[in-house]
């Protein structure tokens, strides 16, 4: 039996060369989302790989979560704050810090060809093929589908509406199939394909513009959904106004057309394993972040700390991962990094360069290989959550426009394909993401083991620490939607550990560091 489980792992670790990397954008978690949005691929990984409960992104926006995924770093070392150039989103500090410690790079260095595909940062500026890809389809701004700009391996292309010729789902699944199918390299390769879906626009194929007409988001049966104004929430939450029915008719539409849009990645999905050898491929698939449909008064949204925007789908297949396993394993958006590297390592397949050291990149991995979380699950059951947040430095007479925070106005014009956004024409709702003490850091303790007789250590909590000095502390055993915060009543004992703990770790550099709180147990609580 000894020889046969061996013989198992040699031949794996002999064929697991190509590695495949599926990121979307803007993409929950809830089981509806699975089911209806990538059934393909949910029922792929549900018979051929790992499926994990407890997939979370360490800052819940989309450039710094990127930043994060590319570099298996957390926010505070990649430096990306938030998706504006000047706080590190492409420019300057992403040419320092992001680019040259990317997985790219990491996997070029150890014998790899390399291909990114589609979204690679919100203000990605086409001037140039980022180091550490070989192969280069980069959509020039932030997630679009139509009128776009791509840099192709160094010369930009326009693209206009016609769906044929310009719809990018197609142009990213196009361009990455015909790299992982090349047979001129005999090196092993890493694809990375980027996903605008399902960003707004969220516009689906033409093909897709009439499905789940009537499906509502599952979010309207939460307690939290449009619960507004509880004194308990940090001032950005609480403030929020109740939906209107302009702004609760594009919540639901929203959900709809964010369902018809992610079709033709999950129909891609099935083309693409038809192309590639998916027994013999490491395949991950994610999005950077989660996202919310009206909990307590937000539409459409991500930038907060709860469940909904921070919880994400995290999938993984290919010879190292076990088949038809369902986890609770904590994994995140830090991991993907150190996974492919890993992968790359275990393998043997490639070349790596000659004297490479890790000590060269800049950047060590905050974050833990999947591959090692298989062996060990329960390295890691604490990790940070942290954001800085966005606002408008000037104040204006727009009633909708305010000095530190992120707000603007959405009519029927926000969509330009169907189904359109339904709401009279001159009417309008102001809509907002974001204010600039919506900066935290946090400490998410993630413990499955709940239930009658659970000892008096359990934890399972989110606390966290905003710019303005507030505290948030939720028990998720008691209270998975976040509803009641429990900082007041907290003991003064117990939250001085609580302090102590993210102390720890919101400097943290590189894998020791970033993974100690493990080793830092409670001690004996407090009842409250």
């Amino acid at each position: 039996m000894l020889s046969l489980i061996l013989l198992y792992l040699l031949l794996a670790l002999a064929s697991s060369q190509n590695i495949l990397i599926i990121l979307l954008d803007d993409v929950d978690d809830m089981a509806p989302t699975r089911s209806k949005g990538f059934p393909n691929i949910t029922s792929f990984f549900e018979k051929n790989g790992v499926m994990y409960n407890n997939a979370f992104v360490t800052t819940p926006i989309c450039c710094p979560s990127r930043g994060s995924i590319y570099t298996g770093t957390y926010q505070h070392n990649h430096r990306t704050l938030d998706n504006t150039v000047v706080n590190g989103c492409d420019g300057p500090n992403w040419d320092k810090n992001v680019a040259p410690n990317s997985l790219g790079r990491r996997l070029q260095d150890l014998g790899y060809r390399t291909g990114m595909y589609g979204k690679y940062s919100n203000n990605y500026r086409g001037d140039k093929v980022p180091v550490g890809w070989d192969d280069w389809l980069g959509l020039v701004g932030n997630s679009q589908y139509y009128n776009y700009t791509v840099n192709r391996n160094g010369k930009k292309e326009k693209h206009g509406q016609d769906y044929k010729k310009d719809y990018l789902p197609s142009l990213i699944l196009d361009a990455g199939i015909k790299f992982m199918t090349d047979t001129k390299s005999k090196k092993p390769w890493c694809a990375f394909l980027s996903f605008p879906t399902a960003h707004e626009t969220f516009d689906a194929a033409p093909q897709h513009q009439k499905l789940f007409s009537g499906s509502k988001p599952p979010n309207l049966a939460y307690p939290s959904f449009n619960k507004t104004g509880d004194p308990s929430k940090h001032w950005y939450t609480r403030s929020r106004p109740p939906l209107n029915k302009h702004s609760a008719r594009y919540n639901e539409q929203g959900w709809i057309r964010r369902l018809q849009s992610l079709q033709s990645v999950d129909e891609g999905f099935v083309r693409i394993l038809s192309h590639i050898d998916k027994e013999n491929t490491t395949i991950l698939f994610t999005s950077d972040n989660g996202f919310y449909f009206g909990e307590w008064g937000m539409v459409l949204d991500k930038r907060q700390p709860y469940e909904v925007t921070i919880r994400v789908p995290m999938f993984a297949s290919g010879p190292h991962f076990p088949k038809g396993s369902t986890q609770d394993t904590v994994v995140l958006n830090i991991d993907v990094a150190p996974t492919a590297v890993d992968v790359a390592k275990k393998s043997g397949v490639g070349k790596p360069r000659p004297g490479l050291s890790d000590g060269e990149y800049g950047l060590q991995m905050d974050g833990i290989s999947m591959l090692s979380l298989l062996e060990a699950p329960k390295v890691r059951n604490s990790f940070l959550i942290e954001y800085h947040g966005m606002g408008n430095g000037i104040d204006s007479n727009d009633s909708c426009a305010h000095i530190n925070m992120r707000c603007w106005y959405k009519d029927n014009q926000v969509w330009s394909t169907e189904p359109k956004f339904d709401i009279p024409d001159g009417e309008k709702f102001c809509f907002c993401v974001d204010s600039k003490n919506n900066t935290f850091t946090c400490e998410r303790r993630v413990n499955n083991a709940g239930g009658p007789g659970v000892s008096e250590d359990y934890t399972n909590f989110l606390y966290c620490e905003f710019s303005s000095g507030f505290n948030e502390y939720y028990d998720l055993h008691k209270d998975p939607f976040q509803m009641k915060n429990m900082w007041k009543v907290v003991p003064e004992d117990q939250k001085l550990q609580f302090r102590q703990r993210i102390g720890r770790i919101r400097e943290c550099r590189g894998f020791e560091e970033c993974n100690q709180l493990e080793n830092y147990e409670f001690g004996k609580p407090s009842q409250f």
